[in-house]
């Protein structure tokens, strides 16, 4: 996976901010696989780069994209490492906007229950 990663970014990223929503689930799927095939090989630059592709995302409705989402990131938990995600996660803990606190908590018990390490 190390060997395309640079070379599938682009197309990654286009998919990830297209308005059709089966373009962001394929990608998100695509950039979890990526994600845990890459882990441990320090690729942290390309994949915070997805990770700033995946995250806006976070808010979506409907429920096979966000499920895709969320495993992208955690995904993005095994490769990067809790201390990344959790600097894009402490943004939102104490947001306004119930919605968007509940998703921002959502994604922090997450990390605390699946990296207790």
């Amino acid at each position: 996976a190390v060997d395309y990663l640079n070379a599938v970014t682009p197309v990654l990223e286009d998919a990830l901010m297209d308005r059709d929503l089966v373009h962001r689930q394929t990608s998100c799927t695509t950039v979890k696989h990526l994600a845990l095939g890459v882990a441990g090989l320090n690729c942290e630059p390309a994949l915070v780069h997805l990770l700033n592709f995946v995250w806006p995302n976070i808010f979506e409705k409907s429920p096979h994209v966000i499920r895709a989402v969320f495993e992208a990131v955690e995904a993005f938990r095994v490769s990067l490492g809790v201390p990344y995600l959790f600097l894009y996660t402490l943004q939102g803990l104490f947001h306004p906007a119930r919605r968007v606190r509940e998703v921002y908590w959502k994604i922090y018990n997450n990390m605390y229950i699946y990296a207790a390490d």
